[in-house]
Order: structure tokens, then C-alpha cells, then sequence
């Protein structure tokens, strides 16, 4: 008996495997980018300078979008340092406010790819985050990161991709968050705005199927910037408890790794155990036949695992509120 199980399950997993290969989508590998024109926004500081930096490294010409002109100026000196070939790459930066108007941001492009090439590669790396409980958050901070983190990237891509279907080329990246992948005490809002990057994301790359032109989702967990430290202003004490177990990444890991991700055709960009466990749980990526094999048969015992960190982060929870009105009853006497 156990042989014809495991005569079945073999067959299975072979049909399976063979479904998929036959079905997935192949992927457009780009080698390089040498005299590629990226344009990347938020590229004045954090993983948006870190991915600017690993393109320019990578031969491409490079277009950094922001606001402060002192900044993108500052940033535009180091990555041109680091170019492959100073005499022919062109660096440059544009003032732009991402959460303005559509035809703002059509015209500011235009102008851009007139000017150097015609977009090959789209990061869109402008976004902020503002922490709290959601009953207590200002209503004009929920709209701010609907602004920039959604229609920041929301209209960019709208632009970019009518050229870049045309010419059946290009790559572009949604940098949305984890908390994306799942919802989190003190980021309600946050999340509200990655999850719609990340929806908007999926659809997009599906009506990309058939074509060259690719769409990566990069998921940073914490990362060393200075978007970081102000977030940290209003982060509730139990959501840092929470977002500290990913741990503390280095913007020059997650740029690069971006960077080249979406060169290689990845779907999803995640970054340590911690990415890996939510992006198998919770995704909807089909990136190979061995993802696909490894997310049928290790399923439940990676939900179990992810159980127990959501009914740790629960206590967290618990724990916070029962501090607070112990707090409360204190000052009451």
C-alpha cells in the first residue's frame, strides 16, 4: 500500500512539475544596462539612491526624481562617481513632486526621455510612512500616503508603459513593503497604501503576460534610511516590537538587490527568512515550478510557523494595552 502512495504522489508532483513548465510564462532576461535610460523616483537618499548607484555601476543612464533640489544635487555627485563609463553615462536629476497631478508627471517624463532615452527602467521609490493606531491618525496624513505611496507610483507607471509595450522592452519596480503582506498594529494606514501598490502591481504584471516587458514588487522589511528615522517618530511602541523581528537591512542591500532582481525577470523581490515565509504564505506570484512545488508541500508547516508569530505579535499587543491602563488607573489615584 505504501508503495502505490508514493507511486501516486511521484506522478502527481511529475504531472504538476510538467503543467507548470509548459504553462509559465517565459521570462525576458536583461543582462545588462548598459546605456539603458533608468529613471528612478525618491532617488535623492535611502534604497532609491542605493538602486540609482547600482545602475549607474551597471552602465545605465540615470535620472533621479525628487523634491529637494539640494538633495537630488548631492545625489547625483555620488552616483555619478560610481558610474561604469563618466564620459558617456549621462546623471541627472528632476525636481518633481510625484503626488502632483497626472499631466505634471506625464510632461516632467517626456521631457526626460527627449532629453537622454526613452524610459527602459522605471523605479518607482518615492513613499513615507506614518505610523498609528487608525481612530487616532490626522485625516490628512492618511491621504498624504495614499498620495504618494499609491498615485505616486500609480501614475509614473501609466505613463511609461504605452512606450514600453510598443517597443516590447522594458522593466519596471513597484517598491512597496512586508506590510503588504500582512497587516500590522501602528501601520493601518501604511499598509492600506502597499497593499493597493501591491494589487495594482499584480494586475498589471498579468497584462504584461506575453510581452517583454517586466514588473518586479519589492518588499523591503525595515531598512536603514532617513524615511526610517522619521517614521520612527510615530511608531507606537508594539509596532516596533513587531517590524524589529525582520530585522535592520542596509539600503545598498536592497537596491542592488532590486536592481538586479527585476533584470532577471522576479516577480516579487523579498529579502531575508522573514520575506521568504510571507512571500510563499500570503503571495501571488508564480515565479518557477520549483517555487510552486515548494509552496505545495511545505504549506502547512510554514502556516503553522507564521501562526505562531502573528499570536506573538497578538501578545505584543495585549501586553502594550495592559501596560497603558495600568498606567491609566496609576494617574487616577
Amino acid at each position: 500500500m505504501f508503495l502505490y502512495v508514493v507511486i501516486i504522489v511521484i506522478t502527481l508532483v511529475a504531472l504538476l512539475a510538467y503543467i507548470l513548465s509548459s504553462s509559465l510564462d517565459k521570462k525576458t532576461v536583461y543582462k545588462d544596462l548598459k546605456q539603458k535610460h533608468v529613471v528612478i523616483t525618491g532617488g535623492s537618499s535611502g534604497i532609491g539612491k542605493a538602486a540609482a548607484v547600482e545602475a549607474a555601476r551597471l552602465g545605465a543612464h540615470v535620472t533621479i526624481i525628487g523634491r529637494n533640489v539640494h538633495n537630488l544635487k548631492s545625489a547625483v555627485d555620488e552616483i555619478t562617481s560610481q558610474c561604469l563609463d563618466k564620459n558617456i553615462q549621462k546623471i541627472q536629476y528632476a525636481s518633481l513632486d510625484v503626488t502632483s497631478d497626472y499631466d505634471s508627471i506625464s510632461t516632467c517624463l517626456s521631457s526626460l526621455e527627449q532629453n537622454v532615452a526613452p524610459i527602459f527602467m522605471l523605479v518607482n521609490c518615492a513613499g513615507m510612512c506614518i505610523c498609528g493606531k487608525f481612530e487616532d491618525m490626522k485625516v490628512e496624513d492618511i491621504k498624504q500616503m495614499i498620495d504618494l505611496n499609491y498615485f505616486g507610483t500609480a501614475y509614473s507607471t501609466k505613463y511609461v508603459l504605452p512606450g514600453m509595450k510598443k517597443r516590447n522592452e522594458g522593466v519596471i519596480v513597484f517598491v512597496s513593503s512586508e506590510a503588504a503582506f500582512i497587516g500590522i498594529y501602528g501601520y493601518s494606514a501604511y499598509s492600506a497604501s502597499k497593499w493597493a501598490l501591491r494589487g495594482l502591481a499584480e494586475a498589471v504584471q498579468m497584462e504584461l503576460v506575453g510581452t517583454s516587458v517586466r514588473l518586479t514588487v519589492s518588499f523591503p522589511p525595515d531598512t536603514d534610511t532617513p524615511g526610517l528615522k522619521t517614521e520612527e517618530l510615530t511608531k507606537p511602541k508594539e509596532t516596533k516590537l513587531i517590524s524589529g523581528t525582520g530585522g535592520l537591512h542596509p539600503p545598498e542591500e536592497i537596491g542592488k538587490k532590486l536592481i538586479h532582481d527585476a533584470l532577471t525577470g522576479k516577480i516579487y523581490s523579498v529579502y531575508g527568512i522573514s520575506g521568504q515565509l510571507l512571500s510563499i504564505l500570503f503571495g501571488a506570484s508564480v515565479e518557477s515550478t520549483t517555487q510552486v512545488l515548494i509552496q505545495v508541500f511545505s504549506m502547512g508547516f510554514l502556516r503553522a510557523i507564521m501562526v505562531n508569530f502573528i499570536m506573538t505579535f497578538n501578545k505584543i499587543v495585549k501586553d502594550g494595552l495592559t501596560e497603558r491602563n495600568k498606567e491609566e488607573e496609576k494617574k487616577e489615584k
